[in-house]
């Protein structure tokens, strides 16, 4: 099991590349293998941090714990103020089990964009989550050939063109982590954004402990900031109880 606890047991930051130290001989192909091979040694992982949300109406924070076992599970658990429980929401690649402890309420349904937005505030296939939050990878459907490769500020850049729009990422030329992802629409215009930072190497694996998504035109932003990250323990625990007078509802 590989654990990384930052500040006190620092096991040490990844710095930015400087322009000397990029490769600007190296093809898309490799600079994305890279990426890949090296979100792909991350298992799977548990975590404790602080959950932040910023919306017009509402600005929050909460502690988190998660189990992430790739590619088929996530468990979370919410905590408030003083350890007060706030809920947990389990979720695999084909449902979702979401527990409301203020309400005493389980809500459940299939893990479509639509439902999994109603917990974690954000549109998101369940793939695109586990990635995003194990590190940050390509989309499956922006594993090929890119449509443009270049050089941006020390940093690879790719670009992949879609029917509905665009999807830009800036990768880090040392530790070959992807540090940004944009989603333009048809226009141009900024959908999502999602940023990782504070990365730190374990072993082979470099990880980021601060996730950011933030959706320009709506206005709302959840960023994720690990406190303690266990990468690839021996066992994770999945255990999700849900009191047997819960009120039940399910959602298509």
């Amino acid at each position: 099991m590989k654990r990384i606890i930052p500040f006190s047991l620092a096991l040490g930051l990844v710095a930015c590349a400087t322009g000397s130290r990029i490769d600007r001989s190296l093809t898309p192909e490799a600079v994305g293998n890279a990426v890949v091979a090296n979100h792909d040694r991350v298992n799977s992982l548990f975590g404790t941090g602080i959950l932040s949300i910023e919306t017009p109406e509402i600005a929050q924070s909460a502690s988190f714990e998660i189990s992430i076992r790739r590619p088929d599970s996530l468990l979370v658990r919410i905590e408030g103020p003083f350890g007060i429980d706030l809920g947990q929401a389990l979720v695999t690649k084909n449902e979702f089990y979401f527990y409301n402890s203020m309400q005493n309420r389980l809500l459940s349904g299939p893990s479509n964009p639509e439902n999994l937005g109603r917990f974690f505030r954000i549109r998101v296939a369940f793939d695109d989550l586990v990635n995003m939050l194990t590190g940050g990878s390509f989309l499956g459907e922006d594993r090929g050939r890119p449509a443009d490769f270049e050089i941006e500020d020390d940093e690879y850049v790719f670009t992949y063109r879609h029917r509905d729009g665009v999807r830009r990422y800036w990768v880090e030329p040392e530790s070959f982590q992807i540090v940004r992802i944009h989603h333009l629409d048809g226009q141009g215009n900024l959908l999502l954004e999602q940023t990782f930072g504070r990365f730190v190497r374990v072993g082979d694996v470099t990880v980021p402990q601060l996730v950011r998504v933030t959706m320009r035109q709506e206005r709302r932003r959840v960023s994720i900031s690990y406190a303690d990250l266990f990468l690839n323990p021996s066992s994770l625990s999945f255990r999700f109880d849900v009191p047997s007078d819960a009120e039940r509802a399910r959602v298509q």
